[in-house]
């Protein structure tokens, strides 16, 4: 049977060859959630689960002269979505290329990864796979969500923040006189850029 996404509505119907007269489906152990109609409509709302959950369980199918045939499945349902990279996103300095994989656990299928609307600023781009970069010509804060989408459609969204840091320059401008023969010892001072400063 097809997977399904925790907390979704799950729905799949059954299909039978042979016998004679109507069809009629049953099952008895099915999991809780699950209910299967005479007609072999299976549905019901996918439970919560923190890892991939497998739900096993026999239908039968008996014809109008009580002939019948069984046959045994596996449900598998997969965690909620859910992206993973920490907020506040590494920093980085401007007009230097970032690059950051943003990655999610959960879902059923190819996860696709995109902006939740049109929250990203305009120099930052990410790709279905997930990879964020961009050159940002200006330093600042730049907040924005983003989205991951399942196979199922199933979506979750998180937002972040990224600190852009001005270019590192160095913010001592003089030094102090020594006199000749003395040890001089003096630290210098930066600002900006990303640390560690060298």
């Amino acid at each position: 049977l097809p997977a399904t996404d925790a907390g979704a509505n799950y729905s799949q119907t059954l299909a039978a060859t042979g016998g004679t007269g109507t069809l009629v489906w049953s099952s008895s152990n099915l999991p809780a959630w699950l209910a299967l109609s005479p007609a072999g409509a299976l549905s019901g709302t996918a439970p919560a689960v923190t890892s991939v959950t497998q739900y096993t369980f026999n239908v039968t199918v008996t014809d109008s002269v009580t002939a019948t045939a069984s046959q045994a499945f596996g449900l598998t349902v997969n965690p909620g979505l859910t992206i993973t990279n920490a907020s506040p996103l590494p920093s980085w300095t401007v007009n230097r290329l970032y690059s950051q994989t943003i990655t999610a656990t959960g879902g059923t299928g190819a996860l696709t990864f995109s902006d939740a609307g049109t929250t990203l600023p305009a120099w930052l781009t990410i790709t279905g796979a997930g990879l964020l970069s961009g050159n940002s010509p200006t330093a600042g804060t730049f907040n924005f969500t983003l989205k991951v989408t399942d196979s199922l459609s199933a979506f979750a969204t998180k937002a972040f923040a990224l600190t852009i840091n001005p270019a590192p320059s160095v913010t001592t401008t003089s030094l102090p006189p020594t006199t000749s023969g003395i040890v001089y010892g003096q630290s210098l001072a930066a600002a900006g850029g990303m640390a560690p400063l060298t």
